[in-house]
């Protein structure tokens, strides 16, 4: 756990844990003595903050900007626009820059017209320019296109949105020019280029060697133990809240993932949408050995309060794995997705993080269970994460483990065993110490 995350338990706290899923109701705590079973339910345990955002209390709900530009737009009546034209020439180089950079997912799924102004909007942003007069006279056209190139480019952190100026006739739009609006100046941004390379490229060099799998998981962990999650934190929207700094919101966490794994040759783009149904989110899509996947950084680090009156309830570990590398149908009951281009198909789960590390069960298995508790306890674990296909194995799960009491076949010497259920999830929890 990171420096900043070994908070007093003499206060109530922000705690990151496995509980992201749970949009209601309170954890079950079921404690072992000796050969009893007895179950402990308290309904102020954990004190669930929904969705990717820190509140003061639950019911407290904050909803966060996040790939809606700022725009600004002024009309002038007038036959003389004041802007420049961007050279043929320069838009072709910039086209063919864009196709031998990392990504390029949102370019490749637009019309030949859009992409043309794709490459004049990125030309504009990349050289700090403004005032350019573009191929389009359509100002949703451009809003789209904008959101394309940030979608594409983590690496353009000093863009907030756009000003337009519309040059009209008779209120006919017949020429707009574009300017970026910028956070820093030029020579301010490529000096914080070097710093962000220097860190991403550190982390790049300790994932050398891996698969593509480890390569994932080893990003996801590096930004949870990493960052905190902060509303109002400087840079939040961007990546050098990440690299320069360790405070950041959901755009932070999604941006940085995409520009560390695109680094690393993987593919990586933003997703966007909705998460519990009313706080706009952005995560990511991952491809692991050709399959597609959604990643979900931020509630793998969400935020809670727990609360110190609940003596002996454990804490939530460090790293929530329910959103690394999982199908639609696993992350649809929390997220909505609103694409800005058709997106892949995820409906894999054969990188999922419980089936690659052996923890996701199709039927009890005793074998397998045992596995799972001897590679915890070797790798100096202090939960076992125990996963099941669905609701009937889950039932079965439990009675095995629980209401049967094998559960002390796997553990190592315990006269009692904390674990958390989650229902809805399939997941059992089980602390090992």
């Amino acid at each position: 756990m990171s420096r900043r995350k070994k908070n007093s338990y003499n206060t109530i706290l922000t705690v990151l844990g496995i509980l992201a899923f749970l949009s209601v109701g309170s954890a079950v705590l079921y404690i072992v003595y000796g050969d009893r079973l007895l179950p402990v339910r308290s309904e102020s345990s954990y004190d669930h903050v929904p969705g990717d955002y820190q509140a003061s209390s639950p019911s407290e709900v904050l909803v966060e900007s996040l790939l809606e530009p700022e725009v600004t737009i002024h009309v002038e009546e007038s036959a003389d626009p004041d802007g420049k034209s961007l050279r043929e020439d320069d838009i072709s180089v910039c086209q063919a820059e864009i196709l031998k950079g990392p990504n390029h997912y949102c370019y490749d799924h637009l019309s030949q017209e859009e992409q043309h102004l794709y490459a004049e909007v990125y030309s504009v942003l990349k050289t700090f320019g403004s005032d350019a007069l573009l191929s389009t006279q359509n100002p949703e056209q451009l809003k789209k296109v904008f959101s394309c190139v940030m979608l594409d480019h983590p690496e353009i952190f000093y863009v907030t949105g756009y000003s337009l100026t519309k040059y009209t006739r008779s209120n006919v739009i017949e020429e707009i020019s574009f300017s970026g609006k910028y956070t820093m100046s030029e020579p301010e941004a490529k000096a914080a280029m070097k710093q962000v390379e220097a860190v991403a490229d550190a982390c790049v060099q300790r994932a050398e060697g891996l698969d593509e799998y480890g390569k994932v998981k080893y990003v996801y962990e590096w930004l949870i133990r990493r960052c905190n999650y902060v509303l109002g934190a400087e840079n939040n929207q961007n990546i050098l809240s990440v690299f320069l700094t360790t405070d950041t919101v959901c755009q932070g966490y999604a941006k940085a993932a995409q520009y560390l794994l695109n680094k690393m040759g993987l593919f990586c783009i933003l997703c966007e949408g909705e998460a519990m149904g009313r706080e706009a989110h952005v995560w990511n899509i991952v491809k692991v050995d050709g399959d597609y996947y959604f990643l979900d950084v931020t509630w793998g680090d969400a935020s809670y309060t727990f609360n110190e009156a609940q003596e002996g309830a454990p804490m939530p570990p460090e790293i929530n794995y329910e959103y690394m590398c999982v199908p639609y149908d696993e992350i649809a009951g929390t997220h909505v997705i609103q694409e800005t281009v058709t997106l892949p198909v995820c409906n894999s789960m054969r990188d999922n993080y419980y089936v690659r590390e052996g923890v996701y069960f199709t039927e009890v298995n005793s074998d397998q269970l045992r596995e799972a508790f001897a590679n915890a306890y070797d790798n100096v674990q202090d939960t076992v994460s125990i996963k099941c296909a669905d609701s009937l194995v889950f039932s079965d799960m439990e009675r095995y483990l629980i209401d049967e009491e094998h559960i002390f076949d796997f553990l190592r010497g315990n006269s009692k065993v904390n674990y958390i259920k989650m229902d809805e999830r399939n997941l059992l929890l089980v602390y090992l110490n």
